[in-house]
């Protein structure tokens, strides 16, 4: 097709007016080669080429119908571009219905219309064209490789009118905005998936980035961002400096294990800046030769998972050990309450001297302990269901403080009450609640033997919503291998302890839909927070 063009265009000119008419032609395929590469955009490339047709040819208007559905019984073609109409005519011309075979005929022949005005489809169409002096409208198919993508309908008036001997160059301009309408959508798909790759890319809420095999940084995501600071201070730098504050990468690195071995890598620990707990990924990037080229580094959070993975194991446990602590206390009772009937009816019974009397006493007051214990273990087995009732959580501080005070004097401890304004109402168990709070308070006390600092305090949490009770000792911490330990029932390093108080409180919490969690630093004293989650 395009050398006939050629040759038609080079061929001997017999007449000025078959010069002119050339040159327009040649000025038109100019004119519309220059408008497919002045943007890459559909939609300009379709009005520059349309502006250039019907300037050069010197026509009045002119519309570019895309395929945009094809059915069986028709194909449905939307307006991309129109030059001449007033938007009242737009607004009424925006989509065509065409039958099936006809588009057919424009596939596998090279067909150009010239249609009447009496035949166009729109009322309001027809009479613009009659008020502009148009009898004929040229309908050329928008093909590539004998598919057709589009129409493109000018309006042929004028002493520069075009006639079907003249179709083949027609053809040619069809052709040849087929191919740049297939490029166009095909930018414009790249351009799509690219525009939806980032967006994914930094909708991803855990730490992305993208680094070459220099070490340095290529690309990070917006989390990176928020977490590690700007791009701009990120992108080129050393991932080692970042990460590890170093310039060599520690054995354990991810992305240097990715690097050397060429496969992906999963690490889990804490995090080497901030603590917590981590996952890492790294997956390599190849190249065409088999290399690593870059490595995409993962990073995510899961502290909080973990924590709650704990508790829920945690609660496993206490209700499995309830369970069997139910049965060993009743067990434990029912001979302890003959012991103390029949050790009571000896004493009364028998002349006991006073060191035999101080020896029943003891007997007598072991046993009362003993009760004491098997009273706890049932309530950690089997707790009483809580009384709910809207109850102001400074209240139930300051009244457990007031209960607190002769032993807080008596201890010599200091005592920081910050009682946070505005904090909502909780609907819990006061006398449950005061329980916990009292234990917090009571085993702080006693990690202070000497005196110190017992810190408490009530605030409103904003992100994520809650209420939140922190009471604070400057004990010396506790033990780095009991961390783990410390809510397991029965775990105590007191003499006179029975280690049920935090694992009691822990389950009072639970049925409060509230937490218990803990901090603390060798010498530094600990922290206990209890957080109640709250929905306005």
């Amino acid at each position: 097709m395009e050398s006939s063009v050629a040759e038609e265009i080079s061929s001997p000119i017999h007449s000025p007016e078959e010069y002119l008419q050339q040159h327009h032609e040649l000025q038109i395929l100019f004119q519309i080669s220059s408008a497919l590469q002045s943007s890459p955009r559909l939609e300009d490339v379709l009005q520059r080429a349309l502006v250039a047709i019907l300037s050069t040819l010197r026509l009045k208007m002119g519309a570019i119908y895309l395929v945009k559905d094809i059915a069986e019984d028709q194909w449905l073609l939307e307006l991309a571009a129109h030059y001449g109409f007033a938007s009242s005519l737009v607004n009424a011309i925006q989509a065509i219905t065409v039958a099936p075979e006809v588009m057919s005929r424009f596939g596998y022949h090279k067909m150009v219309h010239w249609v009447p005005v009496n035949k166009l489809f729109f009322a309001q169409l027809r009479e613009r064209m009659y008020d502009a002096g148009v009898n004929e409208v040229i309908c050329i198919p928008l093909k590539n490789q004998n598919k057709v993508l589009g129409l493109l309908y000018v309006t042929n008036e004028g002493h520069l009118q075009v006639r079907p001997e003249r179709s083949e160059f027609l053809t040619a301009i069809g052709n040849q905005l087929g191919v740049a309408i297939e490029n166009a959508q095909l930018f414009e798909s790249i351009e799509r998936a690219k525009s939806e790759l980032e967006i994914s890319f930094d909708a991803i809420q855990h730490s992305i980035f993208l680094v070459d095999n220099q070490l340095r940084i290529f690309r990070i995501n917006r989390t990176s961002e928020m977490v590690y600071g700007s791009a701009r201070s990120l992108i080129g730098k050393k991932y080692t400096r970042v990460l590890y504050g170093q310039d060599q990468p520690p054995p354990e690195c991810p992305i240097w294990a990715c690097l050397w071995g060429a496969q992906p890598v999963q690490r889990e620990g804490p995090h080497p800046r901030w603590g917590g707990y981590y996952h890492y990924y790294a997956f390599p990037v190849l190249n065409a030769d088999g290399d690593v080229e870059r490595v995409v580094y993962y990073e995510k959070d899961v502290t909080e998972e973990r924590k709650l993975e704990h508790r829920l194991h945690q609660t496993e446990r206490l209700k499995a050990l309830g369970t069997l602590a139910a049965g060993i206390a009743h067990e434990i009772r029912n001979p302890l309450a003959t012991i103390n009937f029949n050790t009571q009816m000896l004493q009364r019974e028998l002349s006991l001297d006073p060191a035999q009397r101080q020896m029943f006493d003891d007997v007598l007051q072991q046993i009362k302990k003993i009760d004491g214990i098997v009273h706890q273990v049932l309530n950690f087995a089997k707790p009483r269901d809580p009384q709910f009732l809207p109850y102001h959580l400074n209240d139930i501080v300051g009244n457990c403080y007031d209960l607190a005070k002769a032993h807080l004097r008596k201890a010599n401890m200091e005592v920081l009450l910050d009682l946070g304004e505005n904090i909502p109402m909780l609907v819990v168990d006061y006398n449950q609640i005061s329980q916990v709070i009292m234990n917090l308070m009571i085993n702080a006390i006693e990690a202070m033997p000497d005196g110190g600092t017992l810190a408490i305090r009530t605030m409103y949490q904003e992100e994520p919503s809650a209420v939140v009770l922190l009471v604070t000792d400057t004990g010396d911490g506790i033990l780095e291998e009991d961390r783990d330990r410390i809510f397991d029932p029965f775990f105590t390093r007191k003499s006179e302890g029975t280690g049920l108080g935090l694992s009691i409180s822990r389950q009072i919490l639970e049925k409060h839909g509230a937490y218990i969690e803990m901090d603390t630093e060798a010498g530094a004293g600990t922290t206990f927070r209890i957080i109640f989650p709250f929905s306005s």
